[in-house]
């Protein structure tokens, strides 16, 4: 049974962390991950040449027939290498998960190194190195998918020469989301009405009245009808003054009403939501 090597290259200690969880949790088997680079403690001591020691010799189970330097600085400069062995059919899959998390582009770091292309015949960002089976090793790849973590559930057995593991068959679920709609109330302002007084001021004339009270003394001459009286007498006329009086009264000229007017409207929500299919390809033509 064929299976391949492949390769990621990660800048950053929890991107590596990050590609093995996932690789764990979608069924890779633990003996299939490996972690290389100086927070995994297993980058090639200082100033050792990595082929001259066979490093990736081991690593690939054979002398790769490709440049290596990248490899070496990656590690040399910090960053992690991540490896992982599966059968053939699952390349696709596993290449998909350790994309997800931020690998470097290997022709670009090359590059950038002046080196050659790490590999003439491989995606830019991931190298799969396609190994022959060895004998007396457990076959990596996936765990059987039976719903729980490889973490919690033992290998079923390895695959069987049609590539179904022990267990006869596997689960891959399939997910699809709901829309779900809700209201709140938002708060679009406020409306405030505020009473004051306004004092204006004003005039009007008014005409008043007044009485004074004149003496004048006049002779009388020749006869008068009247016979003199000798006897006392008082007469008394009173003065009068007319002054202004104000006075106010109020009544209302107008009112002012404050209501809320209510009204409902539809408003139609569009979005998308997704779900999982799945597409079978059988190749009934294999063993004829």
């Amino acid at each position: 049974m064929n299976e391949e090597t492949i390769v990621a290259i990660y800048d950053t200690p929890a991107h590596a962390d990050a590609a093995v969880r996932d690789l764990q949790d979608a069924g890779v088997l633990p003996d299939a991950i490996a972690r290389h680079g100086a927070d995994a403690g297993t980058a090639p001591s200082a100033g050792t040449p990595t082929r001259e020691r066979g490093f990736w010799s081991s690593l690939f189970g054979t002398e790769p027939d490709h440049d290596t330097t990248v490899y070496d600085r990656s590690i040399e400069s910090g960053s992690s290498i991540v490896t992982v062995r599966v059968p053939v059919e699952h390349v696709a899959r596993v290449t998909d998960i350790l994309d997800r998390h931020n690998p470097i582009d290997i022709d670009e770091r090359a590059a950038g190194y002046g080196v050659g292309r790490a590999s003439s015949d491989t995606a830019a960002t991931l190298q799969p190195v396609t190994l022959p089976n060895t004998a007396g090793l457990a076959e990596p790849g996936l765990a059987p998918l039976t719903g729980r973590s490889p973490r919690d559930t033992a290998y079923a057995g390895e695959a069987d020469r049609d590539g179904v593991y022990g267990s006869g068959e596997a689960v891959i679920p399939l997910s699809e989301e709901e829309l779900s709609v809700g209201k709140r109330t938002v708060d679009r302002g406020t409306t405030r009405v505020r009473r004051f007084v306004v004092e204006t001021p004003v005039e009007q004339d008014v005409t008043l009245h007044s009485e004074r009270v004149t003496i004048e003394r006049r002779p009388v001459t020749g006869r008068t009808a009247t016979a003199p009286e000798f006897t006392d007498r008082v007469i008394e006329m009173s003065e009068t003054d007319e002054e202004v009086v104000v006075s106010k009264t109020a009544h209302v000229v107008e009112e002012v009403v404050v209501h809320k007017d209510a009204t409902d409207r539809v408003e139609t929500i569009r979005d998308t939501v997704r779900r999982e299919e799945v597409e079978i390809d059988q190749d009934r033509t294999a063993g004829r």
